[in-house]
């Protein structure tokens, strides 16, 4: 939870509603509370750009950024994901490739709801156009697809 506490003010700055902001706490304690485990780990990174809470997976022995919460202060908060370079990583590593079919079924339950925007390989969520049902539907489609 120490990562989740040095993104979430760094999000939250890049949020102009306070309602928003208290949104996004609940939301990101509720993803960190579920993604827990010897095969996950969370992963934070900084730039000019913004801020990335990456949510990582052990899958075939690889580490794999499953999905990525961004934080800009021009776009706000989205989810990004899953792994948009999946495909690459499936056939990199020819003596040990990445099984990428549990990304790419997280992808497609992903890609159903109408708030998904595409983003290359992956579909994003902005928190502002994201109901909270809509949270709680693709958390479940996480632990779902990618094991609880």
């Amino acid at each position: 939870m120490d990562l989740l506490d040095e993104f979430l003010p760094y999000a939250q700055s890049c949020l102009r509603h306070p309602s928003e902001r208290a949104r996004l706490a609940v939301i990101l304690t509720q993803w960190a509370a579920k993604w827990q485990g010897k095969q996950r780990l969370f992963d934070y990174s900084r730039s000019h750009h913004g801020a990335y809470l990456h949510f990582n997976q052990l899958m075939g022995g690889k580490w794999v950024q499953a999905f990525t919460f961004v934080a800009t202060r021009r776009e706000g908060v989205c989810l990004r994901g899953p792994e948009p370079d999946r495909t690459r990583k499936a056939h990199k590593f020819r003596h040990n490739p990445l099984d990428a079919a549990p990304l790419e079924a997280l992808f497609e339950a992903w890609s159903l709801h109408p708030e998904a925007r595409p983003a290359g390989h992956a579909v994003e969520f902005f928190l502002e156009e994201t109901p909270d049902d809509v949270w709680a539907a693709c958390l479940a489609e996480t632990l779902t697809h990618l094991g609880t």
